[in-house]
Protein backbone atom coordinates (compact mmCIF):
# COMPACT_ATOMS: atom_id res chain seq x y z
CA UNK A 1 0.00 0.00 0.00
CA UNK A 2 1.15 3.32 -0.99
CA UNK A 3 1.97 5.27 2.31
CA UNK A 4 -0.18 8.35 1.27
CA UNK A 5 -3.09 5.71 1.24
CA UNK A 6 -2.29 4.15 4.11
CA UNK A 7 -1.88 8.12 5.68
CA UNK A 8 -5.43 8.94 4.00
CA UNK A 9 -7.26 6.30 5.61
CA UNK A 10 -5.70 5.97 9.61
CA UNK A 11 -6.37 10.12 9.07
CA UNK A 12 -9.93 9.97 8.13
CA UNK A 13 -10.49 7.09 11.00
CA UNK A 14 -9.06 9.13 13.46
CA UNK A 15 -11.06 12.06 11.99
CA UNK A 16 -14.49 10.33 11.92
CA UNK A 17 -14.00 8.65 15.22
CA UNK A 18 -12.83 12.28 17.13
CA UNK A 19 -16.18 13.71 15.50
CA UNK A 20 -18.43 11.18 16.74
CA UNK A 21 -16.96 11.59 20.02
CA UNK A 22 -17.70 15.10 19.85
CA UNK A 23 -20.94 15.13 18.74
CA UNK A 24 -22.54 12.22 21.08
CA UNK A 25 -20.73 13.40 24.19
CA UNK A 26 -19.04 16.66 24.63
CA UNK A 27 -20.87 18.69 22.24
CA UNK A 28 -23.98 18.12 24.85
CA UNK A 29 -22.00 18.60 27.94
CA UNK A 30 -19.99 21.94 26.54
CA UNK A 31 -23.24 23.35 25.52
CA UNK A 32 -25.08 23.58 29.45
CA UNK A 33 -21.64 25.43 29.99
CA UNK A 34 -20.86 28.83 30.35
CA UNK A 35 -17.97 29.68 27.30
CA UNK A 36 -14.88 29.59 29.39
CA UNK A 37 -15.59 27.07 31.24
CA UNK A 38 -16.66 24.92 27.74
CA UNK A 39 -13.01 25.72 26.48
CA UNK A 40 -11.23 25.00 29.09
CA UNK A 41 -11.49 21.31 28.36
CA UNK A 42 -10.67 21.86 24.60
CA UNK A 43 -7.66 23.58 25.45
CA UNK A 44 -6.11 21.03 27.17
CA UNK A 45 -5.86 19.13 24.15
CA UNK A 46 -3.76 21.73 22.64
CA UNK A 47 -1.67 22.16 25.69
CA UNK A 48 -0.01 19.52 24.88
CA UNK A 49 0.65 19.95 21.50
CA UNK A 50 4.42 20.19 22.17
CA UNK A 51 4.40 16.47 21.42
CA UNK A 52 5.06 17.98 17.95
CA UNK A 53 8.42 18.93 18.60
CA UNK A 54 9.76 15.40 18.66
CA UNK A 55 9.73 16.12 14.95
CA UNK A 56 13.40 18.60 15.61
CA UNK A 57 15.27 15.78 17.87
CA UNK A 58 18.13 14.44 15.91
CA UNK A 59 16.97 11.37 14.07
CA UNK A 60 13.45 11.81 14.68
CA UNK A 61 12.47 11.41 10.56
CA UNK A 62 14.11 10.31 7.38
CA UNK A 63 16.97 12.42 6.46
CA UNK A 64 14.54 12.98 3.18
CA UNK A 65 12.28 15.43 5.12
CA UNK A 66 13.26 18.87 4.66
CA UNK A 67 15.12 20.43 7.60
CA UNK A 68 12.73 23.86 6.89
CA UNK A 69 9.78 21.76 7.20
CA UNK A 70 10.89 19.87 10.45
CA UNK A 71 11.20 23.14 11.89
CA UNK A 72 8.07 24.75 10.81
CA UNK A 73 6.04 21.70 12.22
CA UNK A 74 8.15 21.22 15.31
CA UNK A 75 8.04 25.14 16.63
CA UNK A 76 4.67 25.80 15.20
CA UNK A 77 3.73 23.35 17.71
CA UNK A 78 5.62 24.30 20.57
CA UNK A 79 4.35 27.71 20.02
CA UNK A 80 0.61 26.71 19.81
CA UNK A 81 1.29 24.77 23.56
CA UNK A 82 2.67 27.73 24.95
CA UNK A 83 -0.26 29.68 23.98
CA UNK A 84 -2.72 26.74 25.02
CA UNK A 85 -0.89 26.91 28.90
CA UNK A 86 -1.01 30.99 29.04
CA UNK A 87 -4.88 30.63 27.77
CA UNK A 88 -5.79 28.07 30.30
CA UNK A 89 -3.76 30.14 33.19
CA UNK A 90 -5.55 33.41 31.83
CA UNK A 91 -9.16 31.13 31.92
CA UNK A 92 -8.36 30.14 35.49
CA UNK A 93 -7.48 33.65 36.71
CA UNK A 94 -10.24 34.94 34.64
CA UNK A 95 -7.89 37.70 33.42
CA UNK A 96 -9.45 39.67 30.59
CA UNK A 97 -7.31 38.86 28.02
CA UNK A 98 -8.35 34.87 28.42
CA UNK A 99 -10.80 34.95 25.41
CA UNK A 100 -8.59 37.09 23.15
CA UNK A 101 -5.80 34.44 23.50
CA UNK A 102 -8.30 31.12 23.09
CA UNK A 103 -8.39 33.12 19.77
CA UNK A 104 -5.02 33.23 19.31
CA UNK A 105 -4.76 29.69 20.43
CA UNK A 106 -6.98 28.70 17.76
CA UNK A 107 -5.44 30.97 14.89
CA UNK A 108 -2.21 29.80 15.01
CA UNK A 109 -3.33 25.95 15.46
CA UNK A 110 -5.34 25.93 12.78
CA UNK A 111 -2.63 27.77 10.61
CA UNK A 112 0.11 25.80 11.72
CA UNK A 113 -2.13 22.46 10.78
CA UNK A 114 -3.19 23.44 7.66
CA UNK A 115 0.19 25.09 6.64
CA UNK A 116 1.50 21.70 7.87
CA UNK A 117 -1.23 19.52 5.74
CA UNK A 118 0.00 21.63 2.83
CA UNK A 119 3.39 21.43 2.42
CA UNK A 120 3.71 18.02 4.02
CA UNK A 121 1.94 16.80 0.41
CA UNK A 122 3.94 19.41 -1.18
CA UNK A 123 7.59 18.47 0.34
CA UNK A 124 5.96 14.52 -0.12
CA UNK A 125 6.70 13.21 3.25
CA UNK A 126 5.11 10.55 3.86
CA UNK A 127 7.52 8.23 1.23
CA UNK A 128 9.57 9.25 4.01
CA UNK A 129 10.60 7.57 7.55
CA UNK A 130 8.58 9.45 10.11
CA UNK A 131 9.05 7.45 13.26
CA UNK A 132 6.62 8.40 16.32
CA UNK A 133 5.53 11.26 14.07
CA UNK A 134 3.16 8.93 11.55
CA UNK A 135 1.32 8.05 14.86
CA UNK A 136 1.26 11.70 16.06
CA UNK A 137 0.02 13.12 12.71
CA UNK A 138 -2.79 10.28 12.05
CA UNK A 139 -3.82 9.68 15.95
CA UNK A 140 -3.24 13.47 17.22
CA UNK A 141 -3.55 15.64 14.82
CA UNK A 142 -7.37 14.57 14.29
CA UNK A 143 -8.25 15.07 17.99
CA UNK A 144 -6.47 18.84 17.69
CA UNK A 145 -8.57 19.76 14.33
CA UNK A 146 -12.06 18.69 16.08
CA UNK A 147 -11.14 20.35 19.26
CA UNK A 148 -10.06 23.14 17.18
CA UNK A 149 -13.78 22.99 15.81
CA UNK A 150 -15.29 22.65 19.10
CA UNK A 151 -13.65 25.57 20.27
CA UNK A 152 -14.18 27.74 17.51
CA UNK A 153 -17.98 27.21 17.93
CA UNK A 154 -17.67 27.80 21.42
CA UNK A 155 -16.19 31.25 20.62
CA UNK A 156 -18.51 32.25 17.85
CA UNK A 157 -21.62 31.48 19.95
CA UNK A 158 -23.18 34.13 22.70
CA UNK A 159 -21.43 34.11 25.81
CA UNK A 160 -24.84 34.64 27.36
CA UNK A 161 -26.47 31.07 25.33
CA UNK A 162 -26.37 29.09 28.24
CA UNK A 163 -27.65 32.12 30.63
CA UNK A 164 -30.78 32.55 28.15
CA UNK A 165 -31.54 28.70 28.34
CA UNK A 166 -31.45 28.64 31.90
CA UNK A 167 -33.53 31.65 32.13
CA UNK A 168 -35.96 30.40 29.60
CA UNK A 169 -36.30 27.11 31.34
CA UNK A 170 -36.95 28.91 35.11
CA UNK A 171 -33.68 27.58 36.21
CA UNK A 172 -32.14 30.84 37.17
CA UNK A 173 -35.39 32.57 39.21
CA UNK A 174 -36.04 28.87 40.52
CA UNK A 175 -39.94 29.28 39.12
CA UNK A 176 -41.42 27.68 36.18
CA UNK A 177 -40.94 27.77 32.65
CA UNK A 178 -41.65 30.69 30.68
CA UNK A 179 -43.46 30.73 27.51
CA UNK A 180 -41.87 32.80 24.89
Amino acid sequence: MKPIVLFSIQFTLSLAAYALIALWYIVPRLSRKPREAAVTPLLWVHAFRMIGGTVLAPGAVGIGVPLLFQRMIGYGDLITALLALLALVALRARWSAAIPLVWLVVIVGMSDTVNAIIQSMRDNVFTHPLGVNWVIVTIYVPALIVSSVLILWQLIRSPLAVTDVAVTSGAVTGGPATAG
